[in-house]
């Protein structure tokens, strides 16, 4: 007994020794930045000035073999920290987060829509189906990932894919198109209606079954059937290389649409976190699969745990996209078979492949967080969060998972500009705040971002898909249209619903011309947005026009 509470205390010695030289080492690099930075001002000699720039000042910090926060605002949190954490969270007796036992009533506080296929399957290419290009000799990047017909309205009968909340099976149901022309009816309380697959079309393998569409010879022309199944474009909508679209799926799980260009963040779309028998479990089923949406060109990912980056969907992509991913990302993907990877650090920018992607990059950006995928492995690959950038400009910001950092994002818009026309910012999974305030914004903290950046619309993510914190499951929402409405934010501010298909119009600045609405101003600091309206829904549809 005696030699095992030695080891014991022998073991807690070390770890607290180790915890000791990680805090006091990211400290002192933390305040040799930030001195830097007050006489590069004091200064004011232009090459001082560059040097201590937010490039410099909140670069990629390693301490001790593993990636750490190099913003005042973060805490170490140590592996005692969270074990206690879990052990409280297990030993209590009420239900967490408020979540009701009715299943029922969880399904109509928390609606399920059906995605807009008809738009986002909307393209004027014929280079293939999707609107991806397939390889060719000139442009051998950029791989297909199959053969599958659009989904779209047939004069057929279609099947479609209901799955039961209450039982987990599905079932297929043959329906009349007629009775699908209206696209954005709520999928009701029991049943999801995931997607309408035209007969013919390939199954969720063919996503990552490369071989049997390559091709050299030039570019695929559709078929007949592949033209019958073109989607029908609702009145009001602006044309495909006008618009971004904006579709969550859960978590911070997103397809993004940006003239044309496809993108998935954090892939996510299994029932639970870890497997298919343990884990946290979804309070709502996905409102698709991965196979239901437009052929994926990039997958962006900002960090590795499990409820941003799941196995079956690495499988799934494989190949046929490109991942952009922090470092030490690569090593993982490689050894699930994927080869495609861009692997970038903070403050990283690389062009978007292909000359009709020409003027689009994407830029990897701190966030303040933390990663691993087991206990063993903390902070050995990095985080981020990601801005889409169309001619040096910002379009659309990804956060992933992050902590409020004043200093940071005000940096972010002090490199990159301000004006990013959509920022996707976690809302949820902040309470405990003791415990979470380091690495999950709460809703007030979100709005705070938007403002840092200067974005002009917010999306708040990461809110009632999985239960792993403490806060009510609906709180997230409540909170962040509060916060909207006190800072005058009202109509600049949308709580992300499952599903829902948001379209935003969007015109470069050479296409738009100077001085146009579409190029919205902001008065910082009080924040006050011009050139942006309130969100409306499409007649008959429940797509919301931004």
């Amino acid at each position: 007994m005696g030699a095992k509470i030695n080891v014991s205390i022998v073991v807690i010695a070390i770890y607290s020794l180790y915890y000791g030289y990680m805090s006091t080492a990211r400290w002192s690099a933390i305040k040799r930045r930030r001195l830097r930075a007050k006489r590069a001002k004091e200064s004011g000699d232009l090459e001082t000035l560059r040097n201590s720039s937010p490039e410099e000042q909140f670069a990629v910090l390693v301490v001790g073999g593993r990636f750490v926060n190099p913003f005042p605002e973060y805490r170490e949190q140590g592996i005692l920290e969270f074990i206690v954490w879990k052990i409280v969270e297990v030993i209590r007796w009420n239900p967490r987060a408020g979540v009701p036992r009715d299943k029922a009533l969880i399904a109509e506080l928390l609606p399920l829509y059906r995605p807009d296929f008809e738009v986002l399957f909307d393209t004027d290419s014929v280079t293939g189906p999707g609107g991806s290009d397939l390889k060719t000799e000139s442009n051998p990047e950029l791989l297909p990932s199959g053969n599958a017909s659009p989904i779209g309205l047939t004069s057929s009968v279609t099947s479609a894919v209901y799955y039961s909340s209450d039982t987990g099976s599905s079932t297929n149901i043959q329906l009349d198109s007629s009775t699908l022309a209206d696209s954005w009816t709520p999928i009701s309380q029991r049943y999801v209606m995931s997607a309408r697959i035209p007969a013919g079309s390939h199954d969720a393998h063919s996503l990552s079954d490369t071989s049997s569409n390559t091709t050299s010879s030039g570019p695929h022309s559709p078929t007949a059937d592949e033209t019958a199944t073109r989607p029908i474009i609702p009145t009001g909508m602006p044309p495909r290389d006008e618009r971004l679209t904006v579709t969550w799926i859960g978590q911070s799980c997103i397809f993004i649409q940006c003239h044309g260009i496809n993108f998935l963040t954090d892939p996510l779309f299994c029932a639970r976190i870890i497997n298919s028998y343990i884990g946290p479990k979804r309070l709502r089923p996905s409102p698709c699969q991965l196979e239901h949406l437009p052929r994926i060109d990039f997958v962006l990912v900002s960090h590795d745990h499990p409820d941003h980056l799941e196995d079956d969907t690495i499988r799934k992509i494989g190949n046929s996209a490109m991942w952009i991913v922090p470092m030490g990302l690569r090593r993982y993907l490689a050894r699930k078979g994927i080869y495609r990877v861009a692997e970038l650090k903070w403050w990283d920018k690389i062009p978007l492949p292909g000359k009709e992607r020409d003027g689009w990059e994407i830029a990897c950006t701190p966030s303040m967080h933390w990663s691993g995928r087991h206990l063993y492995d903390s902070n050995r690959t990095l985080w981020c969060s990601f801005l889409i950038l169309h001619n040096t400009r910002p379009v659309i910001f990804h956060a992933g998972d992050t902590g409020y950092s004043a200093e940071l994002f005000t940096g972010i818009s002090q490199v990159y500009g301000t004006g990013c026309e959509v920022a996707l910012v976690p809302c949820g999974a902040y309470s405990p705040r003791w415990h979470l305030q380091p690495q999950h914004v709460d809703p007030a903290e979100c709005v705070k971002i938007m403002i840092d950046l200067g974005a002009k619309r917010l999306v708040g993510v990461h809110w009632a898909t999985f239960i792993l914190s403490d806060e009510h499951y609906l709180e997230p929402k409540q909170k962040l249209e509060q916060e909207a409405v006190a800072v005058g934010l009202q109509d600049a501010v949308w709580v992300a619903e499952f599903g829902r298909t948001i379209v935003v119009p969007y015109r470069s600045a050479d296409e738009a011309g100077s001085g146009s609405d579409d190029d919205a101003v902001f008065r910082l600091p009080d924040a006050r947005v011009s050139g942006v309206g309130r969100l409306r829904a499409l007649e008959g549809r429940h797509t919301l026009i931004w």
